[in-house]
């Protein structure tokens, strides 16, 4: 693995997260799943709390990763190239729901004082597929994209169907190119 032990801790906990939750890891999964004894996990973060601020440092800087790639395109092209990011493991969309979505809705039913943070990255992700939505469909409504693609991430996670995910983000997708009359 490539990085500080550190960052190998941080990536082995949120594939931790997404894939068995919060509350179902410990911090003895986690220095398995990143492959480090469990001693230079303490020694990095103290508590599974500064752990968690640090996975959503990771969950920020990813998508602040994905926004800035995108952020030069055109709206039209910003939301086709979105599309194309949500399809590139529709299988992980089934299995895990939105990578930011479902961590941030875990912390808020565990009540953990870092649900605000993980909210607030979540709201940053939905005001900028708001924004390009808002150019290019005019009269619709901003969160229209933002929401289906979470309600096609819920429903498929909740019936393990990736080709409902990806029928969904395809009908979307289809809405961008006008159809000839």
């Amino acid at each position: 693995m490539t990085g500080s032990k550190r960052e190998q801790i941080v990536r082995g906990a949120l594939r931790l997260y997404r894939t068995q939750a919060v509350c179902g890891s410990t911090l003895k999964d986690v220095a398995a799943v990143s492959g480090v004894p469990l001693g230079n996990l303490y020694y990095y973060f103290r508590t599974r709390e500064e752990l968690l601020l640090a996975v959503l440092d990771a969950c920020e800087a990813e998508l602040r990763g994905l926004l800035d790639d995108l952020t030069p395109l055109p709206p039209p092209v910003w939301l086709a190239a979105y599309f194309d990011w949500l399809l590139t493991d529709p299988d992980s969309a089934a299995h895990q729901g939105c990578p930011f979505g479902t961590l941030a809705v875990e912390l808020r039913a565990l009540r953990d004082p870092a649900a605000p943070r993980a909210a607030r990255i979540v709201q940053h992700y939905r005001e900028a597929v708001a924004a390009r939505t808002r150019v290019v469909f005019p009269d619709g409504d901003p969160d229209e994209v933002f929401l289906a693609v979470q309600g096609a991430y819920t429903v498929a996670r909740a019936l393990d169907d990736p080709q409902l995910f990806q029928q969904r983000v395809n009908t979307l997708r289809g809405r961008l190119t006008p159809t000839p009359s």
